[in-house]
């Protein structure tokens, strides 16, 4: 389905808008790994993958870069949006294959994205294992994606010290992930959250104090979650909750390098 308020795509706000709704984030990854194109995505073995490009005029996989989509990311229909938006036409050809990434676990970022959701961030934790989906990304997709993550930085990991399992058999040596420049929400005693829907997010945070309050006695984050979504997307607020979780103890730094970077 497409992005203008057809239904089924768990995409859109409730006045139909075709605005993403935050409170759905992170939207919905493929049902299977496989190729997304501009109208839909065909499930794909990974044997498969080069002959689907190659049918559909795009660039093969050995010239592609590997990335570990995190979050919304692994949605194909908010990558159909992030290459739409970009000033340059970009193929909508991408393939997306699921995955287990170890030592790696998922959080939130300490920051709240313009449209208004607590994004996902990922961070070491050694024995972890988490389902991730894989992209392979065309020179032109890498830097449409690139542009899209102001808050994060993309970096290299190295495939023997946090193994990619992919579903349809390989094992990449290396590849990248975005991580977060604010690093991970915590409980403030030591704890990283761990990645929860925004509502259930929303109700751990108005419980780890009231920080700055919207009307005596409210927290920002307290409340029907559609009223705390519509706070989070204005800028005053979205700059006011970096700083409270910082201030706050709330965030905590990440930090790759002795586990995982390439």
């Amino acid at each position: 389905m497409g992005l203008n308020g057809e239904p089924g795509t768990g995409l859109t706000d409730a006045h139909g808008s075709g605005r993403l709704d935050p409170l759905l984030y992170p939207w919905d990854p493929p049902e299977t790994s496989g190729v997304m194109d501009r109208a839909g995505f065909l499930p794909l073995d990974l044997a498969d993958l080069d002959e689907a490009l190659a049918d559909a005029n795009a660039a093969p996989l050995e010239s592609r870069s590997l990335v570990v989509s995190i979050g919304s990311n692994a949605s194909a229909d908010v990558m159909r949006r992030k290459f739409a938006a970009y000033h340059q036409p970009v193929s909508p050809v991408l393939p997306l294959v699921r995955g287990q990434l170890g030592n790696i676990a998922v959080g939130h970022s300490a920051h709240v994205s313009r449209a208004g959701y607590i994004a996902a961030a990922p961070y070491p934790r050694p024995g972890e294992s988490t389902t991730v989906w894989v992209s392979w990304l065309d020179e032109l997709q890498l830097l449409a994606l690139d542009e899209t993550e102001p808050n994060y930085r993309r970096i290299q990991l190295d495939g023997d010290a946090c193994p990619l399992a992919l579903d349809l058999g390989d094992r990449p040596e290396d590849f990248s992930l975005f991580t977060s420049r604010w690093g991970v929400l915590t409980d403030g005693d030591g704890g990283t959250l761990p990645f929860v829907d925004q509502p259930a997010l929303f109700g751990l945070l108005a419980g780890s104090g009231t920080g700055e309050q919207l009307e005596a006695g409210q927290s920002v984050f307290d409340g029907p979650p559609e009223l705390v979504a519509e706070q989070l997307a204005l800028p005053s607020v979205q700059a006011w909750a970096k700083e409270w979780f910082s201030s706050a103890g709330l965030a905590a730094a990440v930090d790759f390098d002795g586990l995982c970077a390439g």
